[in-house]
């Protein structure tokens, strides 16, 4: 039985159970599926709970399933190549991690360091301007995500979500991210996960190769992968190759393009990331008398959009980061990118978001960007036109931006004000490097968010940063439905966000997982548990 409960924001827990009782007229146990604010009225926020009175653990019964399965594989004759698994982002330890608990013992390659090392190497980018071009932002153990908000929340349902909740809390993370609405880890905290849990595979016989940069494969006459090469020559064997590289490894694009393994454009966004004071975000999202009214609530956050279907055109919020930093994402010296990153307590002084405009296949072709690789044209001449408004030929060290209200008025800013970013910062006429389309999105996006969230443009402090390019990947790497293997390669998985499948932390590690099971059923039936769920294989 699942019951929905409202209660006030201050609230004990005795306060849940008696509220459970009244509604049920005596008393039961329960578990929380869900816990989200209700700020709708500033007066009187409350917080939603989902309860469920089915105490079963749907992560117990995937652990026999997991079983099961590992059992029929150990009856079989033993593979003697290991499978390979490229990049260490939630896609690809995801997928490293179901097939160890199956008994694969897989390679896992990382072209970056461990993340200790990468911690450095990006404290020293944001201090000298030294960019690393496999260690920072972008690439590294534990991938792009590590430098973010930590963000849990997805759009899609898998049977798989609670698992990897409940992998993050056995790996250290807090838990109630198995319930909450908007589930948050925070860059702190998902790193600490993420180190422990390749730690823990390191022990488990999985050969974790950092520093060890995917160059290309070999296959047969019938298109299977037989072996993977790295960057020193070395030549491994391979039972399947899983690419989970990314959305910014550029080089493995090419090196697909180049063997003619199907692909396609993949329409993306691009926009900027503004940043305002956390203390004026919560004042429009809890009202001006917040502090004394609810002593305590989190960092707010937001959630904006608004489309002009007739024109093909949406504009919309994308990785808020409430009491947190703008970063700079730049994965090489010929172009800036931003990013925005939290840690797990919200605490810094701004919260920022991206605000993208989404770009057609239409729009590239009216820019005069056309075939397979317009995206990324577009992404690279764009990237390089902010790098060079406010840095030095071959530096990436200074992020531009400009104020709020001065980019919506189309007039350069003389000077910024004071702001999260990590890196030295510097005015540039933003609102002239975009195409016209990009730029006008933004500009009626930004005006139209003051009807939702009021002064939200106009608030005095507001700035903008950019640009924002990197939100998805700029190709689909085609894969055959079920199977999930290349048209061309039949052990070959693409995976996650790079591969365009998914889009942030949970949905790209729920890939890792699905890709992992779709090799294993090459050689075993699915426990039922898998089957049942769906009514199909998931």
């Amino acid at each position: 039985m699942q019951l929905q409960i409202i209660l006030p924001y201050h609230h004990s827990e005795q306060q849940l159970r008696e509220a459970v009782r009244e509604q049920l007229g005596y008393d039961v146990p329960f578990r929380i599926l869900k816990r989200s604010i209700d700020a709708r009225q500033h007066h009187n926020i409350r917080i939603q709970y989902s309860l469920t009175t089915d105490l079963r653990d749907p992560v117990e019964e995937l652990a026999g399933g997991i079983e099961d399965q590992r059992r029929r594989l150990h009856a079989l004759q033993p593979e003697s190549r290991r499978p390979v698994v490229v990049g260490t982002g939630p896609g690809g330890i995801f997928c490293a991690y179901w097939l160890r608990l199956h008994g694969v013992k897989p390679v896992l390659l990382e072209q970056g360091p461990p993340m200790r090392q990468r911690v450095r190497d990006m404290a020293r980018f944001m201090k000298t301007g030294d960019l690393h071009p496999y260690s920072n932002i972008c690439f590294g153990a534990g991938g792009a995500g590590t430098y973010s908000d930590g963000k849990l929340i997805t759009r899609i349902r898998s049977p798989y979500i609670g698992f990897i909740m409940d992998t993050f809390v056995r790996f250290g993370a807090p838990e109630n991210i198995r319930y909450l609405y908007n589930p948050h880890l925070g860059s702190n905290k998902i790193r600490h996960c993420i180190t422990r849990m390749l730690d823990d595979m390191e022990n488990s016989e999985i050969d974790i190769r950092y520093n060890t940069r995917f160059t290309s494969f070999d296959s047969d006459a019938g298109g299977r992968v037989t072996h993977v090469e790295t960057q020193d020559g070395e030549r491994l064997d391979a039972a399947a190759l899983f690419l989970a590289t990314g959305h910014s490894a550029r080089d493995v694009y090419a090196l697909l393009r180049s063997r003619e393994t199907p692909m396609s454009l993949k329409e993306f966004a691009l926009g900027v990331r503004v940043e305002h004071p956390a203390a004026a975000i919560n004042a429009m999202q809890y009202g001006s008398k917040y502090e004394a009214r609810y002593e305590g609530i989190e960092t707010a956050q937001y959630k904006l959009a608004r489309t002009w279907k007739d024109e093909n055109r949406a504009v919309y919020s994308f990785c808020m980061c409430p009491g947190g930093y703008v970063l700079n994402a730049s994965s090489d010296t010929t172009g800036v990118v931003t990013n925005g990153m939290s840690n797990y307590l919200k605490s810094g002084r701004f919260s920022n978001a991206a605000i993208v405009v989404n770009v057609s296949e239409q729009d590239l072709a009216h820019a005069g960007y056309g075939g397979i690789d317009a995206a990324l044209a577009m992404q690279k001449e764009l990237e390089a036109r902010f790098r060079a408004s406010v840095n030095v030929p071959g530096s990436v060290h200074v992020v531009p931006g400009q104020r709020l209200q001065d980019f919506i008025g189309g007039h350069a800013s003389r000077s910024l004000l004071p702001a999260s970013c990590l890196n030295p910062v510097a005015p540039a006429p933003m609102h002239e490097l975009f195409p016209g389309f990009i730029y006008e999105g933004l500009r009626r996006g930004f005006t139209d968010f003051d009807r939702k969230m009021r002064g939200f443009s106009q608030q005095a402090q507001a700035q903008v940063f950019g640009i924002e390019s990197r939100t998805s990947s700029p190709y689909r790497i085609d894969r055959l439905d079920g199977s999930l293997v290349s048209p061309m390669h039949a052990n070959l998985y693409p995976v996650g966000e790079g591969a365009g499948y998914a889009g942030g932390i949970t949905s790209a590690a729920v890939d890792g997982i699905r890709a992992a099971q779709a090799w294993l059923w090459t050689m075993i039936e699915p426990a039922s548990c898998f089957t049942a769920m769906s009514g199909t294989r998931v």
